[in-house]
């Protein structure tokens, strides 16, 4: 996957030296709630038959 360029106030700067994120899992706490997990991971599998709806509107798994 090619990462884009990115732009901060008007000035674009190249991220292609950035360090990508570590497997080796981390503790941490996000909203309350502790972690002990890797902060790079496999996205999960979708479920085509589940139906979301968030605010009204619905929302299929599609694949890009």
């Amino acid at each position: 996957m090619a990462r884009s360029t990115l732009c901060y106030r008007g000035l674009r700067y190249d991220h292609s030296h950035d360090e990508p994120p570590s497997t080796v899992p981390v503790e941490h706490v996000y909203r309350g709630h502790h972690y002990d997990a890797p902060l790079r991971h496999q996205p999960s599998l979708t479920d085509e038959e589940r139906d979301l709806v968030y605010r009204g509107t619905h929302y299929h798994p599609h694949h890009a």
